[in-house]
């Protein structure tokens, strides 16, 4: 890849607030400026978010991706054409958007094997539609690895500006945690966690490690993984110069690093961080995938079935999604991340 950088972004699950956020972002083109924008779907859906959002904008449409890269204008939109839409449920899941939303997404892992695109942002894309669709995947992220034949790590992180978190174990049923956590698996998240804040300019960044038990097991009697496990994970990754603190309890641990200045919070399992983040910024938080040959970013919400259609998705998250995606894409290419004031 090379030039200015590429961000593809698509609608999302057409019967969630995506095909609706994304005719919103038209009235922002500061979140990608200094990049390309290519919005990628079928035009029904995006008229439709068009319509929804009562966004008049229009943009220039190419069903040629390499016309589409070629065109002078800053956002286009390009007609995949392999997708197929009939009738669409909105605010409900549907096999058909399952099948668009893991198209387009091996379509991503296509442009970027050939160099054409940089970075990646999605609407808001639901499981469920996926699963019916037939692929079974964890997440949607997931599924784009497994295309792509990448197994290396690509933890789930999520932003809220001022503060990062990330998870040991994700999306897999609490029964199963702390199966699932072991010295290996606490270190290398740690320092996958420490390489990404880096690439968003965080030196030296403060990392804190929460607990698993309440209270930290209190001394082990109500469990030992902070004694066992966690502990001599956090003490072992110091000695690989990591600037990581811990375990706290995690019932406390977000109040810990406003008062003493962590930049990241690093925990056991999902929701353990996620209700925290939400409850904090949820209309701003962003969910992002490092380590991949492409940046990977999405809105940290879901697709909010039970507003679809009715115009009172904020577009706050999917915004800065973009941002965040235009910071990594233009920070790989050694780019400045603003436009130099005019002289």
């Amino acid at each position: 890849m090379s030039g200015i950088p590429v961000i593809i972004s698509t609608l999302g699950d057409a019967g969630g607030i995506g095909p609706e956020l994304v005719a919103k972002t038209l009235d922002h083109p500061e979140i990608t400026r200094g990049t390309k924008r290519v919005i990628v779907g079928h035009p029904k859906v995006f008229d439709m978010g068009r319509e929804v959002a009562g966004i008049a904008t229009n943009l220039p449409r190419y069903t040629n991706i390499r016309n589409a890269l070629e065109s002078p204008d800053p956002v286009v939109f390009h007609h995949y054409e392999k997708l197929e839409y009939g009738d669409i449920a909105v605010g409900a899941t549907s096999a058909q958007a399952g099948i668009a939303d893991y198209q387009i997404g091996c379509y991503a892992v296509d442009l970027s094997a050939k160099g054409l695109i940089d970075a990646f942002v999605w609407a808001p894309v639901n499981k469920a539609s996926i699963h019916k669709a037939g692929y079974h995947y964890e997440g949607y992220k997931a599924a784009i690895a497994d295309y792509m034949g990448f197994t290396e790590r690509s933890t789930e992180i999520n932003t809220i500006g001022h503060l990062w978190t990330t998870r040991v174990t994700s999306h897999i049923p609490i029964s199963q945690v702390a199966n699932e956590m072991n010295e290996d698996a606490i270190i290398g998240v740690v320092q996958y966690f420490d390489r990404e804040l880096k690439r968003f300019g965080y030196d030296n960044p403060k990392i804190a490690v929460s607990g698993l038990n309440p209270h930290n097991g209190d001394e082990g009697a109500f469990g030992r993984e902070e004694i066992d496990i966690i502990g001599p994970a956090i003490e072992k990754a110091k000695t690989f110069q990591l600037n990581v603190e811990g375990p706290y309890p995690a019932d406390t641990i977000f109040l810990t690093v406003q008062e003493e200045g962590h930049i990241g919070v690093l925990s056991m399992y999902h929701d353990q961080c996620q209700i925290a983040t939400k409850l904090m910024g949820f209309d701003d938080g962003v969910t992002y995938f490092g380590g991949m040959p492409f940046t990977l970013a999405t809105p940290a919400h879901g697709t909010a079935f039970d507003i679809a259609g009715q115009n009172k998705a904020r577009p706050n998250a999917i915004c800065k999604a973009h941002e965040l995606a235009r910071r990594a894409a233009l920070t790989a290419k050694g780019l400045p991340l603003d436009e130099p004031e005019a002289a």
